[in-house]
């Protein structure tokens, strides 16, 4: 027989809590760095809001010294390149140089600022002259199109007027005309139009306006210059959209 004889429960007990092992049970590790992770990720969050609330308001200090270098920068000179009517185009540049001037000699805040340039932006301007031109195709050759092709345009201009037209919907509709990338910020139209393509304008420029739901009125002949000056003084007295 053995003389060893076994050890004291008690003295056992005192071992395993000396060696943090108790009774077969897993050790408990603690929170570990789970609320440390989610105390950075929230300090995180709230420099990244404090950070957006910044730019934010030093853009929208800077919106006279933006709307200017737009403006003279590339607006301006795409409008005088563009295919406007002549009268129509100097009137247009006349307009807009003016409202550069104010900003200029800092007579507008910001709301009217980010106003006026909204509703700029809407305006189909540069390509207001191209649609005159595949409209006076169109109506040169009228063999070639339906008898109310001509009237599309008409309704695209009182859809304009109206402010359910855009210059995104003149881009779609003169795609099929345009020698360049249609995502380019001015692409050119083509010397020559074939029918065949001005027929899918027709037809584009047939389908935006019923969207719009206008009519077909006789002849209209708003200018893009009387629409640019309508939406200056909008913009100056109400701001955006």
């Amino acid at each position: 027989m053995s003389d060893a004889t076994p050890p004291d429960e008690e003295t056992v007990k005192v071992d395993d809590a000396a060696t943090g092992v108790s009774d077969g049970q897993p050790e408990d590790e603690g929170p570990g760095c789970m609320p440390a992770i989610l105390a950075a990720t929230v300090l995180m969050g709230i420099a990244g809001f404090i950070l957006c609330g910044f730019m934010a308001w030093l853009i929208f200090q800077k919106q006279d010294v933006l709307a200017k270098r737009a403006l003279r920068g590339s607006f301006i000179p795409a409008v005088e390149q563009s295919l406007l009517e002549p009268e129509e185009k100097t009137e247009t540049v006349r307009l807009l140089n003016e409202f550069a001037d104010e900003l200029e000699r800092g007579q507008l805040e910001g709301w009217q600022i980010s106003g006026v340039m909204q509703r700029l932006d809407r305006l189909p301007v540069v390509k207001w002259g191209q649609m005159r031109r595949v409209e006076a195709f169109v109506d040169a050759n009228p063999d070639d199109f339906e008898s109310e092709a001509s009237i599309q345009f008409d309704r695209l201009r009182s859809g304009v007027a109206n402010g359910d037209v855009v210059a995104l919907d003149f881009t779609h509709i003169l795609s099929p005309v345009l020698a360049g990338d249609e995502t380019e910020a001015n692409p050119d139209l083509m010397d020559e139009l074939p029918v065949v393509a001005v027929r899918d304008v027709v037809e584009r420029a047939r389908l935006v306006a019923d969207r719009a739901d206008t009519v077909s009125n006789p002849k209209s002949d708003t200018g893009i210059d009387t629409l640019v000056r309508r939406q200056i003084e909008a913009g100056v007295k109400d701001g955006g959209y």
